[in-house]
């Protein structure tokens, strides 16, 4: 069937300390090393990894993983105060008054005295105070541990390096007691899987949770010269200038000693037994997911020498192509060699108790354009975990000859990318406070999220390639005339989604790209806060200078032709088109709306591009390289070479969910273009036709009622009947005639939420089609945001939704449903929300 090996471990009924599992396993290493195969060493029994099933925790249950448990409210007036403690031992008792919404760290009342038998009393002063009540227990209801599909157990601390140390000692020490210290011998790399803090929790909580160890406080003041108790406040309610400061230092030092302790420790030993330190981590998707189970992703997956990701859908329009990038990012700043994804049909296949929907089964062409995308992405190792159902020997030996194709010529090298789009943590950092459930309900964090994909959306959408950096890859960097170079990698255009904060160092480093000739893109935000000062005087005058006014949209140029083009949340759909007003594409289509997506790297003393078509329909068309082009194309279905007739413009057609591949000794590089003051900065808004009279879709468990008019927009204002359910309405737009709406680039959406609303719900959109397809847009509009806003739904960021198994065919839309979804709120809560009849968007150059 063609695959070529294999992910393993000893077997989970007895583990590794049952002596008469080791015969059986070895020899089938041994076998699969003698068919030439390649291994990979997989690290758990069942995951999340870390607990070695229980015999990291046997005899140390305080190695668990830990949280500082808050319940938390706010009083105004002298009012009583009564609040029961969450479970385990109290750390902090306190009443912080509260000014202009801001609580005054220094005013700080120590309320300890005043909790009895697990109950916090107190009569409050006049005024407002937010109080709280915090405790360091540990933690596994409601976590991912919990939930997980695999074996119900406790995950380990990763914060401190003892428990690491022991899951090394009885999981990896064994295997080369076993197999001798060279494991490299036998194996690829080891696979570490979803090890995570568990601070995030997938149930309900009555209170949020933070990141804790028993010596956290300790190495707290240790890395960043302070007490933390006083702090602790500001990490669930707003304290000013001092609670971004103290935020920043304290998912700084988490994501410090979970790369430590946890990945590098691993990563220490590995390298002492000549195996890589691979695996993958939890919820690779949500950047404000990765604050509370790493504190810092990026960092993290820089310990592992094989960094992965897993794939759980097989339907390419969902395929996660952006987590792919960005670990393959990562491993192209640490020179790694290997990167590797678990990919799958599971989101078809799996059906909890009680659901009913059909067993989906996917195609040999969609499980192709799957992994296509993950290679694009930067994925050169696939791990199956398909049921393959339906398919024949030799639809399995064609994926994986294609594949495999793929992944031989992928391998190595390092990817060539003009752009590089900041990963936006430290801005996340500031503006993060934990939630009840998910990750967080803070709008300006989710803000950044955003925008970061957006971003990304749009830049894939334009089949513009680019790459992800961090502060450290910024910092690292050196200044070569109108570019950013670390060590092989190059880059003259540097996006900066919603980044108001960076270590300064970083910020000065933006500013001499800007200076010696490099743009620089600002969305959302401005530079404003160093990791010591919010805002800071300097970082706010770097900022004056290369993007001018504070009123956006804005573009200043320098003498050496350094470009700044800041741009509003609002506008984030510009972002490429102001990338094409001053730099050449690499490679591209004629067609600017065609489905081909085009990665290049530089591999053994050539550069290969490689070109996907995105789409389950065949693509014919041509494709233009820059400079002297490419003088081979390479066609992985076949392993059939030809010579291109015309190097910088060649015809080419695909398949549905095709590829080809492109070679040249060396590509060009991409000129400079007209500076991007003579682009328009402008958005067009064109009414839709006029719809029926909307409807509203709503649950069970929503009250509702829909009021209004075109002009003055539709009201629905809901009442939650129950609390802690998932929750929905939308309002419907549906259209006599299908509307094309092929030459556009979105939908405008004005939308108006009254003051006071507390909903943490993002306003979303559904677009169903003719053929019975709907696909879901996310706006970055947050119903805790009082007032009127616009907000713009990419085609591009549209996901196929539930059973929709087609690409969104922008010529057959029927309706348009805006509204909120899965939130889960408070009984007799009431959420508000004005919809004004959608709008088509147009950017410069569209055609209509």
């Amino acid at each position: 069937q063609g695959f070529g090996g294999f992910a393993g471990n000893v077997s989970f009924e007895g583990y590794v300390e049952d002596e008469t599992k080791w015969p059986p396993f070895l020899r089938g290493v041994q076998m699969a090393k003698t068919s030439g195969m390649s291994l990979w060493l997989y690290d758990e029994r069942g995951y999340p990894s870390g607990s070695a099933g229980d015999l990291t925790l046997r005899g140390h249950p305080e190695w668990a993983a830990r949280g500082l448990l808050i319940a938390e409210t706010n009083v105004t007036g002298g009012a009583a105060v009564s609040l029961s403690l969450p479970p385990g031992r109290l750390v902090a008792a306190v009443a912080v008054p509260r000014c202009d919404g801001v609580i005054a760290l220094d005013r700080a009342v120590d309320l300890a005295a005043s909790v009895v038998v697990g109950h916090l009393s107190w009569q409050a002063p006049d005024g407002e105070w937010f109080v709280a009540v915090m405790t360091d227990d540990l933690i596994y209801e409601g976590t991912h541990a919990a939930i997980s599909l695999a074996y119900k157990k406790p995950c380990i601390d990763l914060l401190t390096p003892e428990p690491t140390a022991r899951f090394l000692e009885v999981t990896h020490d064994r295997y080369a007691a076993k197999m001798g210290k060279d494991l490299g011998r036998y194996f690829v790399s080891t696979f570490t899987d979803e090890p995570s803090l568990q601070n995030l929790w997938f149930r309900p909580m009555p209170y949020r949770v933070l990141p804790w160890s028993l010596t956290f406080e300790r190495d707290f003041r240790k890395r960043r010269g302070r007490a933390l108790r006083p702090l602790l406040p500001a990490l669930v309610a707003d304290a000013g200038p001092a609670g971004a400061r103290a935020r920043y230092d304290f998912w700084n030092t988490v994501g410090e000693l979970v790369s430590e302790n946890f990945f590098g420790q691993i990563q220490t030993w590995c390298a002492r037994h000549n195996i890589l330190s691979g695996g993958h981590l939890l919820a690779e998707e949500s950047l404000v997911s990765h604050v509370p189970l790493y504190g810092d992703f990026f960092r993290c997956a820089r310990r592992l020498d094989a960094p992965s990701i897993d794939c759980l859908t097989s339907l390419p329009p969902g395929v996660p192509w952006h987590i792919a990038r960005l670990i393959g990012s990562v491993a192209d700043l640490e020179g790694r060699t290997y990167t590797m994804c678990e990919v799958s049909d599971h989101s078809q296949r799996y059906r909890p108790k009680g659901d009913t929907r059909p067993i989906r089964v996917v195609t040999e062409d969609e499980i192709r354009g799957t992994c296509n995308r993950l290679v694009w992405g930067g994925i050169n190792t696939l791990t199956s975990y398909y049921a393959f159902k339906d398919l024949s020997d030799d639809q399995l030996r064609r994926i994986n000859t294609h594949v495999g194709r793929c992944q031989t010529l992928l391998r190595g090298g390092h990817q060539v990318a003009d752009i590089a789009v900041l990963y936006p943590i430290e801005s996340v950092w500031t503006a993060f406070t934990p939630a009840t459930r998910g990750a967080t309900d803070e709008a300006g964090a989710r803000r950044v999220e955003s925008v970061f994909d957006g971003v990304s959306a749009a830049l894939y959408s334009a089949n513009r390639d680019f790459r992800y950096v961090d502060a450290r890859a910024l910092c690292d960097a050196t200044v070569d005339g109108d570019a950013l170079r670390h060590g092989d990698l190059r880059w003259r255009v540097l996006v900066l989604p919603a980044a108001d904060t960076l270590p300064m160092a970083a910020w000065r480093k933006v500013h001499r790209f800007w200076q010696g000739g490099g743009t620089v893109i600002a969305v959302g935000a401005l530079p404003a806060n160093t990791e010591s000062d919010a805002p800071s005087p300097a970082v706010q005058a770097l900022a004056l200078e290369m993007f001018g006014t504070a009123t956006l949209p804005n573009v200043v140029t320098n003498r050496a032709g350094g470009t700044g083009i800041a741009l509003p949340f609002s506008m984030l759909a510009l972002t490429p088109k102001m990338i094409d007003a001053v730099l050449e594409r690499d490679a591209a289509c004629d067609d600017a709306r065609a489905p081909v997506k085009i990665t290049r790297r530089r591999i053994d003393g050539h550069d290969l591009y490689f070109a996907i078509n995105d789409s389950d329909a065949a693509w014919d068309g041509i494709v233009r390289f820059c400079g002297e082009g490419v003088r081979e194309q390479w066609d992985p279905a076949t392993g059939a070479r030809s010579a291109v007739a015309d190097a910088t413009r060649v015809p080419l057609r695909l398949g549905p969910y095709g590829a080809m591949f492109f070679r040249a000794p060396q590509a060009g590089v991409p000129r400079r273009l007209a500076q991007a003051g003579s682009v328009a900065l402008a958005l067009t808004c064109k009414p839709l036709p006029e719809a029926g009279r909307p409807t509203i879709g709503k649950g069970t468990h929503v009250r509702a009622e829909l009021s209004g008019d075109a002009a003055g927009g539709w009201r629905a204002p809901a009442t939650l009947t129950r609390g802690q359910v998932d929750t929905h309405l939308f309002v419907s737009f549906p259209y006599a005639q299908p509307l094309d709406l092929s030459g556009y680039e979105g939908l405008v959406l004005d939308t108006d939420v009254p003051a006071g609303q507390r909903t943490s719900a993002e306003l979303l959109v559904f677009m169903q089609t003719a053929d019975g397809g709907t696909y879901l847009g996310r706006t970055g509009r947050f119903l805790n945001v009082a007032g009127t806003a616009r907000a713009y739904a990419l085609f591009g960021q549209f996901a196929a939704f539930g059973n929709t198994r087609k690409a969104l065919d922008l010529t057959q839309v029927t309706a348009i449903r805006i509204g909120w979804g899965g939130y889960f709120g408070s009984e007799g809560e009431s959420v508000d929300l004005t919809v004004h009849p959608p709008q088509a968007l147009s950017l410069p150059g569209d055609r209509q």
